[in-house]
């Protein structure tokens, strides 16, 4: 088992930015529907390339 699922991430972990596709992963969302219902929450990495701060895809997945 590694390292990161046994504990709760650091505060420098929930602050980094994680590409859509991981959030897809966290949330168990399309990222369609996170764009739709979360655009305030979406970084723009790069001109093709978006991802959240992991603080902000596990508040989603906690409901607030």
């Amino acid at each position: 088992m590694s390292d990161q699922t046994s504990r709760p991430p650091t505060w420098l972990e929930r602050e980094s930015v994680v590409p859509l596709a991981k959030v897809e992963q966290i949330t168990s969302l399309n990222r369609d529907t996170l764009r739709r219902r979360y655009p305030n929450r979406i970084v723009q990495l790069s001109d093709k390339r978006q991802g959240m701060k992991l603080k902000d895809a596990l508040a989603i997945t906690e409901g607030k």
